[in-house]
């Protein structure tokens, strides 16, 4: 009996380890162990203010920060100026739900305004801070699809004329060096963002969206200049917009627009649109197909124009532009249901800049295109080396 009893006892602790060593492999399972969720979505705040805009970053990083919604989601701010070394930086809610801003990586004295930087930038931002989704703010000085040093400002005229110009914004700028369009689509892989907003100037053209069509699926951009300090006055109630599942740009393009329309004087010029970029192709097939008629010179002064020379235009209202060489009524019905499903949103103040050699706004349809020109031939070459010129100057299949 005795030894029943050992070996009893023997079986019932062999059993009893191996349902304990069971269970314990059981818990630890990897297959079973949840994944962490990614944020929502981050948005990248492009600051490059490496120029006269530096003094605005404060102002910028402030307003971003109190508009932070927090949550699963993530803001971060590359910030570059004259005075700062280039650093990332990250808007977090602390413990007790207060804003706050930390430093994620600082960078080396360099050129904001080159597409290896940008492409940096935003290695770091998918490797530091991934998300389902990703959107893009981009503040700075810019040009449109102008080539560098194309674009002379007319502040320069109202400065030797002893009048204080309005600041205006005019792809990055760092110093002198401007981030090209073409070389800032290649830094972008395909379908990246689901947004891009230009707090820049004259990013409404259909150059610019044709070459950031593969990039994003909306923009959000001025037909114009826009007139300092831009968004910051809609960021701390409208930025949380920007971070619905849906990202609402409609929102917070009207939240722009009535912020501005709302001023007095010079103060009240605007222009916004949102524009949906997966119907651009069809666009480019319809000038393939109607665009052919060409305006004589004098008739460029009748066409709604967005910028404040004196001496030129380039850029253009697109649908006055081909509403002026179209006369085919099937043709116009055709463009006004593009349009449509293209420009989803815009709105723009009656006069802009009326005092400093500014302009009525009659027309605007949310797009500008550059109409070449005799005097330009330099631009007309670059003109013709955009995706937009080479996509509506292909034979019709």
């Amino acid at each position: 009996m005795k030894g029943y009893y050992l070996t009893y006892h023997s079986c019932l602790r062999v059993v009893a380890f191996v349902l304990v060593l069971f269970s314990w492999s059981c818990s630890k399972d990897p297959t079973i162990e949840p994944e962490p969720d990614l944020p929502s979505r981050t948005i990248l705040y492009y600051l490059a203010a490496d120029n006269n805009l530096q003094d605005e970053a404060d102002e910028k990083t402030e307003a971003l920060r109190l508009g932070f919604p927090g949550g699963n989601d993530r803001l971060v701010i590359y910030r570059d100026t004259e005075t700062e070394t280039p650093r990332l930086l990250e808007v977090y809610q602390d413990k007790i739900g207060e804003n706050k801003i930390r430093e994620v990586k600082t960078y080396p004295e360099q050129n904001s305004a080159t597409a290896e930087t940008f492409q940096t930038v935003l290695n770091d931002v998918e490797a530091l801070t991934p998300a389902d989704s990703y959107g893009l703010i981009l503040f700075s000085h810019a040009t449109g699809w102008l080539p560098t040093g194309a674009l002379l400002r007319p502040e320069a005229a109202l400065l030797q004329m002893g009048l204080v110009p309005i600041r205006t914004y005019t792809i990055a700028m760092d110093g002198t060096t401007e981030l090209g369009l073409k070389e800032f689509a290649n830094a972008i892989p395909d379908r990246f963002f689901n947004f891009i907003a230009f707090e820049a100037c004259f990013m409404a053209g259909v150059e610019v969206l044709y070459e950031l069509k593969d990039k994003t699926d909306y923009i959000l951009s001025s037909s114009a200049e826009i007139l300092s300090p831009g968004f910051a006055p809609i960021f701390p109630a409208s930025l949380p917009m920007l971070y619905r599942p849906e990202a609402d740009l409609i929102g917070f393009a009207q939240a722009y627009f009535d912020f501005w329309d709302g001023q007095r004087g010079d103060y009240r010029s605007a222009t916004v649109t949102v524009a949906k970029t997966e119907e651009l192709p069809a666009l480019a097939n319809w000038v393939n197909r109607w665009g052919v008629n060409e305006l004589p010179p004098a008739a460029l002064s009748e066409i709604q124009h967005f910028d404040r020379y004196s001496t030129h235009r380039l850029f253009f209202d697109f649908e006055d532009y081909y509403q002026h060489t179209t006369t085919e009524t099937g043709a116009m019905n055709e463009l006004a249901d593009l349009f449509s499903a293209i420009v989803v949103y815009q709105a723009a103040t009656p006069t802009f800049i009326p005092s400093q050699r500014g302009f009525d706004i009659n027309r605007h349809s949310g797009l500008t295109t550059y109409i070449p020109q005799e005097g330009f031939q330099k631009l007309n070459e670059r003109y013709r080396e955009l995706a937009w010129y080479q996509s509506i100057t292909r034979p019709v299949r």
